[in-house]
């Protein structure tokens, strides 16, 4: 069996959908709540609110998977960086360990950086790694055989308005080894409504073959719902 074959086996046996569902409805709220409080900012320009929006798209991420992570019982850990002591959600589903990145476009290749490299190594398939495991030892203590899977997220437009700065597009994604291109990708308002056993796992579109490079055409949409009850804002 391929790594590839081990990874697709992997993602439709181990991710719940409910998990999946529970992210993409929260992050889509994170980022209308993000929106809206830059926008009653009277102080700065537009131009820095849509900086500032881009650099706190992460924070939304990590905010809606931490609180799914609470409510469906799965493990979760900070890692702090080595290089500047930065903390980094790392979320454990069964043999997926996920992380998030935020993205501009669905055509967009993975941004490496050593961590990430780091969890990326061996084809996706991850060695043994000494991290603090925090409070939660008894859960998050082998993490060899798993695979990485990336949380891609971007808005849906550029400009500073309502409907462009909606959650657009929202990915999970598996990278190879150095981390500079993805193995394959999925849409998660799919999974989440349909299951990872009935998604379409296939190699990347964008990936190069015979020196061509297949284009997204779909941007994957999220209707906006109310946040499940159990969610504190």
């Amino acid at each position: 069996m391929t790594n590839l074959d081990l990874s697709r086996q992997i993602l439709a046996h181990d991710i719940d959908p409910e998990f999946l569902q529970s992210v993409a409805v929260d992050l889509a709220w994170e980022y209308h709540l993000l929106y809206e409080d830059l926008r009653a900012n009277r102080a700065l320009p537009v131009e820095m609110k849509l900086e500032q929006f881009a650099d706190r798209r992460g924070s939304c991420a990590v905010n809606a998977l931490v609180r799914s992570c609470q409510k469906h019982g799965v493990p979760y850990n900070f890692r702090a960086l080595e290089c500047n002591g930065q903390q980094k959600l790392i979320v454990k589903i069964g043999r997926v360990v996920l992380i998030q990145e935020p993205m501009l476009e669905l055509s967009e290749k993975p941004r490496v950086s050593d961590y990430k490299r780091d969890l990326a190594d061996t084809h996706s398939l991850i060695r043994q790694l000494e991290l603090n495991l925090g409070d939660q030892p008894s859960r998050i203590l082998d993490w060899s055989g798993d695979i990485l899977a990336v949380l891609l997220h971007g808005a849906a437009g550029s400009r500073f308005k309502r409907e462009h700065l909606a959650l657009g597009g929202l990915l999970l994604a598996v990278p190879d080894a150095s981390y500079s291109m993805w193995v394959m990708r999925l849409d998660l308002h799919r999974v989440a409504m349909f299951g990872l056993g009935n998604a379409d796992i296939t190699p990347d579109p964008t990936m190069e073959i015979n020196g061509n490079v297949q284009r997204d055409r779909v941007v994957a949409k999220l209707k906006r719902n109310k946040r499940n009850a159990g969610f504190k804002a």
